[in-house]
Parts: structure tokens; C-alpha cells; sequence
């Protein structure tokens, strides 16, 4: 006796195969490949997330390059404890930074964390050369006035 085919299965090779109409023959190849781990495991969501994964470890992999980031993985305890929920990063003065990532943590999962926390230390950096800019020109005494104007501009 056979076992039924999953539904999910169908389902995501169907998708699949509907995706290959429109990519070219490298693209088509990698989606044959997730494909083939699909009928083996019987497990899409398990694949995709695997697939994921990888995708993101790469582009951790750039991002840290790009911003001088090296990463650190925690202690379990930390993760336990609930002292280290999410990414951590310590900037240094010249740039580069470390970031203490929870054991464990979905590579996607650190990717949108050290995203958000690469645009927060672009946003710090734009508005210090901001005020300095303002200071500079003599536009403001003290950094109070200086962001009640930058705050009344933003609001425009």
C-alpha cells in the first residue's frame, strides 16, 4: 500500500515548477535542486527554511564584510537566562564593530537585526554631522535647539 502524496508537497512543487516558466536556466537549476530536497524530505517548510538560511548566512556573510562587523555567538546561558534575546553590536570609534549574536539564533533572524542596527548607526552618524554642520555655520548654542529644529524640519 502507498501512502497518499502530501498536499503540501504537490503543492510546493507545483509552485515550483510555475516559478521556472520565468528565470532564467541557473535559476531553474537551483529550483530543481530545492525540489529535489522537497521529494526527499517530504518536508517543504523544512526545506525552505534551510534554503533561507543559507541565502542569509551569505548575506551576513557581505554585510558584516561591508561594515566591519564581526560577529560573536553568546553562551547558551545567555540565551536561557534571557540576558541576550537579540543581536547585540558595540561599535567602536573607527567604525567597525562586534556583534554578539544569541546561540542558536536563525541566521534570517540575525540578518534583520544587524540590517536595523546598521541603519540606526547610519542615522546617528547623519545627524552628529548634522549638528556639527549646524555648529559650525553658528546656527545653534546647544544641542537642545538643535533638535527642536531638526524635529520641527522633520515634521514638514
Amino acid at each position: 500500500m502507498t501512502s497518499a502524496p502530501n498536499p503540501k508537497v504537490i503543492r510546493a512543487l507545483a509552485d515550483i515548477e510555475a516559478a521556472k516558466q520565468d528565470v532564467d536556466a541557473d535559476v531553474a537549476k537551483c529550483l530543481d535542486s530545492v525540489a529535489g530536497l522537497i521529494r526527499q524530505t517530504g518536508d517543504p517548510d523544512a526545506v525552505f527554511d534551510r534554503v533561507l538560511d543559507g541565502f542569509a548566512r551569505e548575506e551576513l556573510r557581505v554585510l558584516t564584510a561591508t561594515h566591519g562587523v564581526r560577529l560573536a555567538e553568546s553562551s547558551a546561558e545567555a540565551v536561557e537566562s534571557g540576558t541576550l534575546p537579540e543581536t547585540l553590536v558595540f561599535w567602536e570609534f573607527n567604525g567597525n564593530a562586534l556583534a554578539v549574536v544569541p546561540r542558536g539564533q536563525r541566521p534570517a533572524d540575525t540578518l534583520a537585526q544587524l540590517r536595523a542596527a546598521v541603519a540606526e548607526r547610519a542615522e546617528e552618524q547623519r545627524l552628529a554631522e548634522s549638528f556639527q554642520a549646524s555648529v559650525a555655520a553658528g546656527d545653534v548654542e546647544d544641542v537642545d535647539s538643535w533638535h527642536a529644529r531638526v524635529a520641527a524640519e522633520a515634521a514638514r
